[in-house]
């Protein structure tokens, strides 16, 4: 047995370019679930074509089910979701806001699994509104079971997971 005929192939949906600085969203369909996500960007550079951009949201929405969304600080974003048929919706554990480049975690409730997560930051900025920061984490964490964590270097991360029975 192939593992296509035992998993099924995600659907990927794309939303259209945000306006700058405004959240991209990509919502799976009707009988579909979301099991991922992620993002094309459009950064922004100043006169020395150095980036001053960063990606603050690139993780499944808190507010609206089965969707992903994608924020950049200064730029562009097109969010992907990808959407397996029959799998089940999500529910999606949010941290606290870690501040000062603290790692922030979201845990999965007892007889929920992890099957994914991303990540809202707060990246810290000069006077010109350039990103003087980086995202160090958006993953699993290795050392709590069923927790995504988040961190930036200087700023502030708020990490969420998404759950399912």
């Amino acid at each position: 047995m192939a593992a296509s005929d035992r998993t099924p192939t995600p659907t990927i949906v794309e939303s259209g370019w945000s306006e700058r600085h405004e959240v991209a969203t990509a919502k799976c369909p009707a009988g579909t679930g979301l099991v991922g996500g992620g993002f094309d960007s459009r950064n922004t550079r100043n006169g020395y074509q150095q980036n001053t951009d960063s990606v603050e949201l690139n993780a499944p929405s808190e507010d609206t089910p089965n969707t992903w969304e994608v924020q950049l600080t200064n730029g562009q974003a097109r969010a992907y979701a990808m959407c397996a048929p029959g799998a089940p919706t999500p529910t999606i554990v949010a941290s606290k806001w870690a501040n000062s480049g603290g790692i922030a975690r979201a845990t999965c409730p007892e007889g929920t699994a992890l099957i994914g997560g991303g990540a809202d930051s707060k990246p810290s900025t000069n006077l010109y509104n350039n990103v003087t920061d980086a995202q160090q984490a958006n993953a699993p964490d290795a050392k709590t079971a069923n927790t995504w964590k988040a961190e930036m270097m200087n700023g502030a991360s708020k990490a969420l997971a998404m759950c399912v029975e």
